[in-house]
């Protein structure tokens, strides 16, 4: 199969260096939308032959089977004119209105894509349950088989051609229409089935096959629209993702920690926002000038726009070392917090001052848990250092903080 899928990886590459200008420049909008062009036009001529061909001949030997595969590949043809119509859009510059640009546009297609996708199973499967019940006399030949049977390594060819393409851009909205070539291989691997059976006088297969071949397209057009949901609803980034950043952050000397990492990614535009600990003896010169470094080697490395705040830490405190021992201690006992950072005593009495620290809960930890365990964690505190009250901050779902690689996969505490 990996030999099979090498010469079509070839093909891809050598037409895209032919056919689109800058082909390399991936994260430009334009180019991006002569990828998703080059995808949907050629899913649309070859689609609209494959519709003739299947519709043709199914209305010929009335087939329930064929008929309702050939509309499958019309709805091909329909869901690639939204994939160009939706580049189109998303290749448009920001604006007064939109600010962070169009491309979302991608992901709202994909989802359109889905939709048309189930009214088309629908009605393909309230077809396939008249010809159930109904079964009509259908004959097909030996060389009609044949042709279905080539039109589905055509539409295997088109499945790859577009996740190649969809691959070397990373767009979810070519991946889907992939996605819907390869049920189509699959439907009509149905109906050929469908189309053998009656051959030997098995009418009621026919009817059969074209009801699974609904059931494929419900599955294609769940599958599509999961894949377009998450971007449009704001999809957490992936552990390695946060992982990075962090890394990149500790790499520059006064860096003593980074938490607070927000990761916003809005169709080819990405905000990246961090908060890095530092030394409060630094000048404000010099801070400033570490947050920019740090800024622009995570946006070198991952891209788009990073701001990095400064939390300056001041562990000149002499309780500072015993209550953050105390801190780690409870945290390391309580299931539900994951890691606790940006500890800051105000106040410069041993006796009478303030511990200011946030905490990273489960993602599953509910509003009443919430409070109980800030709760608990002030009562230790105060318990172990009368005089000493606490600010607990509790970090939102949407923010990441990799304490031990703890926030991520397990438990730990401040490093």
């Amino acid at each position: 199969m990996k030999d099979a899928k090498k010469p079509m990886k070839k093909f891809t590459r050598w037409l895209v260096s032919k056919s689109i200008k800058d082909h390399q420049n991936v994260n430009d909008l334009k180019v991006r939308a002569r990828y998703g062009n080059l995808e949907g036009w050629t899913s649309i001529v070859i689609n609209l032959l494959l519709f003739a061909v299947k519709i043709t001949i199914g209305l010929s030997i009335k087939s329930v089977a064929l008929i309702a595969d050939a509309i499958h590949t019309l709805a091909d043809s329909v869901t690639s004119v939204v994939i160009i119509i939706g580049f189109k859009i998303a290749k448009k510059p920001s604006d007064k209105e939109h600010p962070f640009g169009h491309g979302r546009t991608e992901s709202v297609a994909t989802l359109i894509v889905s939709v048309l996708l189930f009214i088309a199973g629908f009605e393909l499967l309230e077809e396939s349950i008249r010809g159930i019940l109904r079964p009509q006399e259908s004959t097909a030949s030996l060389n009609v088989i044949l042709i279905i049977t080539g039109t589905i390594v055509i539409k295997e060819l088109m499945a790859r051609f577009s996740y190649r393409l969809g691959d070397m851009i990373d767009s979810q909205a070519l991946k889907a229409d992939a996605l819907h070539h390869r049920t189509d291989v699959f439907a009509t691997g149905l109906v050929v089935v469908a189309l053998i059976a009656t051959h030997f006088g098995f009418r009621r297969v026919d009817g059969i096959m074209g009801a699974l071949v609904s059931l494929i397209i419900f599955y294609s057009a769940y599958a599509i629209a999961r894949e377009a949901v998450n971007p449009l609803l704001g999809e957490a980034p992936s552990d390695e993702t946060i992982m990075e950043i962090d890394r990149l952050a500790k790499t520059f000397d006064g860096v003593l920690g980074v938490h607070d990492i927000i990761y916003h990614k809005y169709g080819r535009t990405i905000i990246i926002s961090l908060h890095i600990e530092v030394s409060d003896k630094g000048s404000a010169f010099d801070l400033h000038a570490l947050s920019e470094t740090v800024e622009e080697a995570i946006g070198q490395k991952i891209g788009g726009v990073v701001i990095a705040h400064i939390d300056p830490i001041n562990m000149d405190h002499p309780q500072y070392y015993a209550i953050e021992r105390e801190i780690k201690e409870i945290v390391s006992k309580d299931q539900r917090v994951d890691s606790f950072h940006d500890l800051r005593i105000i106040g410069g009495a041993l006796d009478k001052c303030s511990a200011v620290f946030d905490i990273v809960l489960e993602k599953d930890v509910d509003e009443q848990d919430r409070y109980d365990i800030v709760r608990s964690i002030r009562e230790r505190v105060a318990e172990k250092f009368p005089g000493t009250k606490t600010a607990i901050r509790v970090d939102p779902s949407f923010v990441y903080s990799v304490k031990d690689q703890k926030a991520l996969s397990g438990k730990g505490g401040r490093t």
